[in-house]
């Protein structure tokens, strides 16, 4: 149980499995989100507090940490029960990850991601879940730390990926 409150009758532990249910749609879909949040017992005003109320608890560097430390897992382990394998080819993730970090306009400029995603036919809730499945799979932090669903191979293949497609855009 978390040490929030929850916001409008949304706990922060429902509120991680709504965010979860919604992670296949659009952000502006937001007839979808009621609805989703409507199908599992949250009313449409409640949902639109416990959203701008949560979001602006995550926002706030007092309770961030504490906060994602009961989210990510409930979010991740809802988006997790409703894929059938990967949500996307670690070598298509690594290409778009690529172009978000070296991709740059005539300009100099990074590219917007949501216009790289776009290219790829992706918006960027569904990146969010892409980022969610692959992160906790192969990153390891600043300490060398890892998640429960690390794995080395992944991990190797994604930096080989990585390098690969980087080098594509320090030779154009």
């Amino acid at each position: 149980m978390s040490q929030f409150e929850p916001i409008s009758g949304v706990s922060l532990e429902q509120y991680a499995k709504l965010c979860g249910l919604m992670s296949g749609t659009k952000p502006e879909e937001t007839d979808k989100h009621a609805q989703i949040a409507q199908d599992n017992g949250v009313s449409l005003d409640s949902w639109e507090s416990a959203k701008e109320g949560w979001t602006k608890m995550m926002m706030d560097p007092q309770h961030a940490m504490a906060i994602q430390q009961t989210f990510m897992p409930i979010y991740q382990q809802t988006v997790a029960s409703m894929q059938d394998g990967e949500p996307i080819s670690l070598e298509k993730y690594a290409e778009i990850k690529a172009a978000m970090i070296f991709e740059r306009d005539p300009m100099g400029n990074k590219v917007d991601p949501n216009i790289i995603l776009a290219r790829n036919g992706f918006h960027i809730t569904q990146w969010g879940t892409f980022e969610t499945y692959w992160t906790s799979r192969v990153a390891k932090d600043e300490h060398g730390r890892v998640i429960d669903n690390y794995d080395e191979a992944a991990h190797l293949k994604f930096k080989e990926l990585m390098n690969r497609f980087a080098a594509q855009y320090s030779e154009a």
